[in-house]
């Protein structure tokens, strides 16, 4: 059975689910994802501003209450001209390389349109595994898409209705 982990840069999509004024499921969006196929496990990386909001604080206990969520949240740095500073991209970029290293995927998933995740694409494909991204499509870097090659890029887009709170 295919062997799946799951890499959400949840800063990246939420703004794709503000842009369509709706929320998400995130269990349903994760099964979907997951198919038939064994989920290993789903990272959800975010920068989030100290001090952190009690409801964001509940959101991430319920879905690391769930035994293959693991949050990766990383407190933002405001710097210069009120820029924020995430590290997000690096740390997720990290953990897809050193996890496909492990073998503890046959396929990494990738939810994000971002570019930089291009280096990162090349590299799991040289390992011989293989990646999927799911993102919006407004959102979707055309480099990402030429990387990955349009067999193995979904869109978010169609299947908001099925994954509405």
């Amino acid at each position: 059975m295919e062997r799946i982990v799951i890499f959400l840069d949840n800063s990246n999509i939420f703004k794709g689910f503000q842009k369509y004024d709706t929320q998400a499921n995130y269990e349903t969006l994760k099964n979907i994802i997951k198919g038939e196929r064994k989920l290993e496990a789903i990272y959800l990386y975010e920068g989030v501003v100290y001090p952190i909001s009690s409801a964001k604080a509940n959101w991430y206990k319920e879905l690391s209450n769930r035994s293959d969520y693991i949050i990766k949240a990383t407190f933002d740095k405001i710097v210069s001209k009120g820029a924020i500073e995430k590290k997000v991209d690096i740390s997720m970029a990290i953990d897809i390389i050193s996890l496909g290293y492990e073998d503890a995927y046959d396929t990494a998933v990738l939810i994000s349109g971002d570019g930089d995740f291009v280096p990162v694409v090349k590299k799991v494909f040289e390992m011989g595994k293989k990646m999927e991204v799911w993102a919006f499509k407004y959102s979707l870097a055309n480099a990402l898409i030429e990387e990955t090659g349009l067999d193995n890029i979904y869109y978010l887009d169609d299947i908001l209705d099925e994954i509405k709170l």
